[in-house]
C-alpha cells in the first residue's frame, strides 16, 4: 500500500524533480517504509511505500522491468498474484522481487491493458513506456484506491490524494454545484467533480492513456450483463465458499493482519472467517481486532463484539472517541480527507485506525461495501415492498415482516416507507431543511432536481442498488476508509469488494436478498453456524453510530467560533441563522455537522 504522484507535460517541458518530489513528501503518511521518483524528461512518476509484500529495498518503486522499458509505480494490492506470478513464469517471464507490484508489471507487459481483468484486488497504477513515451493509469474496479488528476493545455498532474495536485500550486477555486449537492441533498463523492473545480477523481472502473501527447480516458469495467441465477440449489454454499476465499485471499501478507470488529453482521463474519482459515492453515498467532466503544448503550455494540470474541478467543481492543481527542484531531482529520465529510462516524473511524496504528498493524480487513451490494440498508426496504404490491397477501406478508425486523414500529416503517417511495416528499424534505442556515440566493442559483432524481429517486430495486454501488453511498464510504487508514500508515482491505463475489451477488434474485423481513437473507442463511446466532439473526442495526447531538452540544464555544472568526464559507451559509440554531441548541445535527465540516475544510486548506 502506498501513494502515487506524477506529471505529464503536453508542451514537452521537462518535469520540475523538486516538484515530484514535494508530491510524495505530502503523503509520506501513505507510505513511509520507501520513496522515489522516475523523471524522463516531460514524463515523472514518483511513489512512496508502506512495505506490506516482500519488506526488502529491492521491491521498492519505482519499479523496473528486465529490459527496462517499462516503470511502474502502484499503490494496492493484488491478491491474486502468486497465481498470476507462476502463470507469467510459465510464459518467459523472470522475476527479481516477491513483490506483487512486480507482478502487476509483467501482467502489463505480457497482456497490455486486458491484464486488468485478471487483477483481483485494489489498485492505482501508473505505467511509464520509455520506448512509447506512452504514460497509462488506472483504478480499481469498485474505487478502493484513490485517484485523482488536474488537466489543462500545459500539464496532467495526478495523485492519490488532492494536496499532493494542490502543492504544485493548481487553482484552489471551490466547486459551487457539488458544495450544493453536499450542504442540500447530502451527497458526497457522487461523480468525477470534486470540492475543487479544476481537479477531477476518476471513477471506480476507468483508466486513462497518454500517448502522442493525446489524452484519453475511458472505463473498462462493468457489471457483467449475466441475469439472475434459475438454480439457487447451491446459493448458500457457493456464496460462503466465495466470501470464505475472499477472506483468504486477503490475508496474504508478510506483516501481521488484524480486523475492525464493529458487532454487525459483516465485520463479525470476517472475524470468524478469519478465525477458522488461521485455524486451518495451523497460525496460532491470536487474532487483533479493534473496536468503537460508548458508554451510552444505546449507540455500544460491545455485547455483540464479545460474542465473536468468546467464539475467536480474538485480542480485542477497545477504544472510546470522545469530545476531547474530536476537538484535538479535527483539524488533521479535515487534512487528511482532503474534501469535507458528512458526518462525526468519520472520527469514530479515524480513532480506530489511529488505535491500530498504535497497536503495531499494518493491514487490518473491513466490511465496507457489504450493504450496498446485499441491500442491507433500510432505504432499499421500500422499493423491494413495492415490487409487491401486485399481490396484496405477498405485500402486507412482507410489510409485518419487515416492521418486525427493523425494529421500527408500524408508524416510523410506514412513514419511511412512502418517504423513500416518493421522489417529490424527498425533494422538498431536502429543501425545507437546509433552507435553515443555506444562503437562500445560493439555494436559487442552482437547479439540481434532475441530478438528485438521477442519484436517489430512482424508480426501481435494482437501479437504486446500482446508485448506491457508483454514486452516494459506497464511493464515499471508499474514500473515508482509505483516508483514514493511510493518515496512520495502515492498509484496509475489503473483502466484501471481491470481484468474484460482487458479480455472484449480483446474480442472486433479489427475493433471496430480502426475505421474510431481512435483509441480507443469502448471507445469513450461508453463515449459518459460522457465527454468533445473535449476530447472525440481529435486528435491526446502529450503523457505526456516535453521540452527534450530543458532541455538537459539548462543542458549542468551538462552533461559535468556528462560525464567527475568520467566516470563509458566507458564499454558502447564513451565518446569522447558524449562530442562532447554535446558541438556541435547536438544530437537524446532520445538517449542522455539515455546515461545520465545510466550514473547517475552507480553513484548513485556506480556501475563499
Amino acid at each position: 500500500m502506498c501513494g502515487i504522484s506524477g506529471i505529464y507535460n503536453f508542451n514537452s517541458a521537462p518535469v520540475n524533480e523538486a516538484q515530484l518530489r514535494g508530491m510524495n513528501r505530502t503523503i509520506h503518511h501513505r507510505g513511509p517504509d520507501g520513496d522515489g521518483i522516475f523523471i524522463d524528461n516531460n514524463a515523472g512518476i514518483g511513489s512512496t511505500r508502506l512495505a506490506i509484500i516482500d519488506l526488502r529495498e529491492i521491491a521498492n518503486m519505482p519499479l523496473y522491468d528486465n529490459e527496462n522499458r517499462y516503470v511502474i509505480v502502484y499503490n494496492g494490492e493484488i491478491f491474486n498474484y502468486l497465481e498470476l506470478r507462476r502463470e507469467l513464469i510459465e510464459k518467459g517471464h523472470k522475476f527479481n522481487t516477491n513483490s506483487d507490484t512486480e507482478v502487476v508489471l509483467n501482467a502489463y507487459i505480457q497482456w497490455g491493458e486486458e491484464c486488468l481483468h485478471k487483477l483481483n484486488g485494489m489498485w492505482a497504477i501508473a505505467i511509464w513506456d520509455k520506448q512509447e513515451k506512452t504514460l497509462f493509469c488506472s483504478r480499481d474496479r469498485y474505487g478502493i484506491k484513490p485517484l485523482y488528476f488536474y488537466k489543462d493545455n500545459q500539464k496532467l498532474i495526478f495523485a492519490s490524494e488532492i494536496k499532493q495536485i494542490l502543492h504544485c500550486g493548481i487553482d484552489k477555486t471551490v466547486n459551487d454545484e457539488i458544495i450544493y449537492d453536499y450542504l442540500v441533498f447530502h451527497f458526497i463523492d457522487h461523480t468525477e467533480n470534486t470540492f475543487f473545480k479544476n481537479i477531477t477523481k476518476v471513477k471506480a472502473g476507468h483508466k486513462f492513456t497518454i500517448k502522442n501527447n493525446e489524452f484519453k480516458l475511458s472505463k473498462w469495467y462493468n457489471l457483467p450483463v449475466t441475469g439472475k441465477m434459475e438454480n439457487t440449489k447451491n446459493l448458500y454454499s457457493d456464496f460462503y465458499n466465495l466470501l470464505n476465499d475472499s477472506v483468504k485471499l486477503r490475508l496474504r501478507s508478510d506483516v501481521e493482519v488484524g480486523s475492525c470488529l464493529s458487532g454487525g453482521l459483516d465485520s463479525s463474519a470476517i472475524v470468524c472467517l478469519m478465525h477458522n482459515i488461521l485455524l486451518q492453515e495451523g497460525k496460532t498467532d491470536i487474532q487483533k481486532t479493534f473496536t468503537a466503544c460508548y458508554d451510552d448503550p444505546l449507540i455500544d455494540e460491545r455485547q455483540f463484539v464479545e460474542e465473536v470474541i468468546k467464539q475467536t478467543n480474538a485480542q480485542k481492543y477497545y477504544l472510546f472517541p470522545d469530545i476531547a481527542g474530536f476537538k484535538q484531531d479535527i483539524d488533521k482529520l479535515t487534512y487528511h480527507q482532503d474534501e469535507p465529510y458528512t458526518g462525526a462516524t468519520v472520527f469514530a473511524q479515524w480513532s480506530v485506525f489511529k488505535k491500530i496504528h498504535e497497536a503495531g498493524i499494518k493491514v487490518v480487513l473491513d466490511g465496507q461495501g457489504s450493504d450496498e451490494i446485499l441491500l442491507g440498508y433500510f432505504s432499499f426496504f421500500p422499493f423491494y415492498l413495492k415490487r409487491k404490491l401486485l399481490n396484496p397477501v405477498k405485500f402486507i406478508i412482507e410489510y409485518l415482516n419487515g416492521v418486525n425486523t427493523t425494529n421500527l414500529g408500524f408508524y416510523k416503517f410506514t412513514q419511511n416507507l412512502i418517504y423513500f417511495n416518493t421522489g417529490s416528499v424527498r425533494y422538498r424534505h431536502v429543501l425545507k431543511n437546509n433552507a435553515a442556515f443555506v444562503q437562500s440566493e445560493f439555494i436559487s442559483r442552482y437547479n439540481r432536481r434532475d441530478l438528485f432524481n438521477d442519484m436517489i429517486a430512482v424508480g426501481g430495486l435494482e437501479a437504486n442498488r446500482l446508485s448506491n454501488l457508483w454514486n452516494i453511498s459506497l464511493p464515499s464510504l471508499l474514500r473515508y476508509e482509505d483516508r483514514n487508514s493511510m493518515a496512520f500508515s495502515v492498509e484496509a482491505r475489503i473483502p466484501f469488494l471481491d470481484h468474484r463475489l460482487v458479480e455472484f451477488i449480483f446474480s442472486i434474485p433479489l427475493d433471496k436478498l430480502i426475505h421474510k423481513g431481512w435483509t441480507k437473507f443469502a448471507m445469513r442463511e450461508a453463515l449459518k453456524g459460522k457465527i454468533p446466532e445473535k449476530i447472525r439473526m440481529r435486528k435491526g442495526k446502529l450503523a457505526f453510530s456516535v453521540p452527534q447531538k450530543k458532541w455538537l452540544v459539548e462543542i458549542k464555544d468551538m462552533l461559535l467560533d468556528t462560525f464567527n472568526n475568520d467566516f470563509r464559507s458566507v458564499e454558502f451559509i447564513n451565518n446569522e441563522k447558524i449562530l442562532n440554531l447554535i446558541n438556541n441548541g435547536n438544530f437537524n445535527d446532520k445538517i449542522l455537522y455539515r455546515a461545520f465540516a465545510l466550514e473547517k475544510w475552507m480553513k484548513v486548506f485556506d480556501l475563499k
